[in-house]
């Protein structure tokens, strides 16, 4: 990683002649620009990332200190140096009272800079591993309120507050890539994403999702913001997005996250589409349909679990019939919670082996069938005919590799989010499945139960970073998901045979040559 430099001095030949004449890179540093005025380096700071200023102090107009002031204030993260001819005590004060790390004057010893760097270098890699262990345990908290498993005080982790908001769930619709594809994938998302709203929060949500918390000023912001990535989608092909409602503060955010993925799953039933607000689709999620992802989960779980299909069609038809009778639902009522519940349910089948144009015009012709219905029982009946047909279908498809396909995809989650307090009625909640099933067809797959999984990913990370980085072990207890040092360090002995200290030091005296 090199760290970025701004030089400011009103004489551009000595802005130039420290650019090619220090030797940054040396120090781990280069010059990502030069500015001659205080105000073109405000407009640099507004574009660009910078670590540190160099910038003089006696400039036409805006002095440096002004300079300092408005860095100070603006962007408290960059390392200030001024460089100045006048010794006069006043302006080192005055520099060091608004950030400046150091006080150096001119003509400038390039030896003496160089020094200053490799300071400077220490001092950023210590705050830039402190920062990325922050983001590491904020984002984790972040999804963990998002899922409704913590809760969100803003003062006791200091979270950001998020005035006005969106939450936008980024998925890839293709699931047929590899794991490393699709890290990387993600990975330019992120970028695309941050390209465009910088502030932007960025969480991986699951293997094939990102949710992003999307901070706005104007509605014109978002909506440029909207457009541009709706195009990116386009493009590529593979991504699409679905977004909730505006949102002001973070507690919120498990909200927003409902809202994102619920229009996401509407989206899966379609992924023509490439963009959806939750709020065309609002209706559909009204306090009379509340029970249908508890009956979508069982349902899920007896198509897979080997009972007779037509039967479980048979279930689902006596759940219903007794919703609507005891709710007294409306016929307009019914075909929300039978609408809900197909696109839904075909969002979740998108893996299923199914031919997916096939699903899609299937899917899209019941639905224009239900909305022309003139009562409850001719709702229930298109339904139903919709249901025998996709269950002869899946009778065709192999459900030996469906279900394994389904307990690759958990895996695939947890090495992903093996940082956070997975349990198994979160991974339950996730895939439609009940936390028995999910359980019992994991250790049919795989030959472990899912706990003895995630210890096992956890340990390998860890003793990765053991190996290969300088953190401390207190702070890789909390980077893999413990919140116990205790528990955390019996676990690795009980995994490795030694203490994480004991493993370091072993590492270590033997050129990091240990197994993995």
């Amino acid at each position: 990683m090199m760290y970025q430099v701004l030089i400011v001095d009103d004489e551009e030949i000595v802005c130039r002649g420290m650019a090619q004449f220090v030797k940054w890179e040396k120090c781990g540093f280069e010059v990502a620009g030069i500015a001659t005025s205080v105000d073109e380096a405000l407009r640099i700071l507004e574009k660009m990332h910078i670590d540190v200023i160099f910038t003089d102090i006696r400039m036409p107009e805006k002095t440096g200190i002004d300079l300092l002031k408005a860095v100070q204030e603006q962007y408290p993260d960059i390392q200030s140096v001024v460089l100045s001819g006048y010794s006069d005590f006043d302006y080192a004060k005055d520099a060091i009272r608004y950030g400046a790390m150091e006080y150096l004057t001119k003509p400038v010893n390039l030896v003496e800079v160089e020094e200053l760097l490799e300071r400077l270098a220490e001092k950023l890699g210590q705050r830039y591993q402190e920062a990325k262990i922050h983001t590491y345990h904020m984002e984790g908290l972040l999804l963990s309120i998002a899922r409704g498993y913590a809760e969100a005080d803003v003062e006791k982790y200091n979270l950001p507050k998020l005035d006005s908001w969106y939450g936008i769930s980024v998925f890839m619709t293709q699931k047929t890539l590899e794991e490393e594809t699709v890290v990387q994938e993600k990975s330019v998302m992120k970028k695309r994403i941050k390209a465009v709203i910088p502030d932007a929060i960025i969480l991986d949500s699951s293997m094939y999702v990102l949710f992003a918390i999307v901070p706005v000023k104007e509605e014109s912001e978002f909506a440029s913001f909207v457009s541009i990535l709706e195009q990116v989608c386009c493009v590529d092909g593979c991504w699409a997005m679905g977004i909730s409602k505006e949102k002001h503060g973070v507690d919120r955010l498990a909200e927003a996250f409902k809202e994102a993925e619920q229009a996401m799953r509407y989206l899966m039933a379609d992924t023509r589409k490439k963009v959806i607000f939750y709020q065309n689709i609002e209706k559909l999620f009204s306090e009379k349909s509340s029970q249908i992802k508890e009956i979508l989960t069982e349902f899920l779980c007896k198509l897979h679990s080997g009972e007779d299909k037509k039967q479980t069609v048979r279930w689902l038809e006596q759940v219903l019939t007794t919703m609507e009778s005891t709710e007294q639902m409306s016929v307009l009522q019914f075909q929300t919670v039978c609408i809900r519940f197909l696109i839904e349910m075909n969002g979740y089948l998108q893996d299923s082996g199914l031919e997916k144009g096939n699903l899609h015009d299937r899917l899209n012709e019941v639905l224009r069938q239900l909305l022309c219905c003139q009562n409850s029982q001719d709702v229930l009946s298109w339904m139903l005919s919709y249901l025998d047909w996709l269950t002869q279908e899946l009778e065709q498809a192999d459900s030996q590799k469906i279900s394994k396909g389904v307990i690759s995809e958990i895996q695939n989650f947890i090495r992903q989010h093996y940082q956070e307090n997975i349990s198994l009625n979160m991974l339950a909640e996730q895939f439609y499945m009940h936390p028995n099933y999910l359980s019992r067809l994991f250790k049919e797959k795989t030959g472990e139960n899912f706990v003895d999984y995630l210890v096992q990913v956890r340990m390998q990370k860890v003793k990765e970073l053991l190996k290969g980085s300088d953190y401390k072990i207190i702070e890789i207890c909390g980077m893999v998901g413990y919140d116990n040092p205790r528990s955390f360090s019996k676990a690795f002995k009980h995994y490795t045979g030694m203490t994480p200290k004991e493993y370091r030091e072993t590492c270590n005296k033997r050129g990091c040559a240990l197994s993995n």
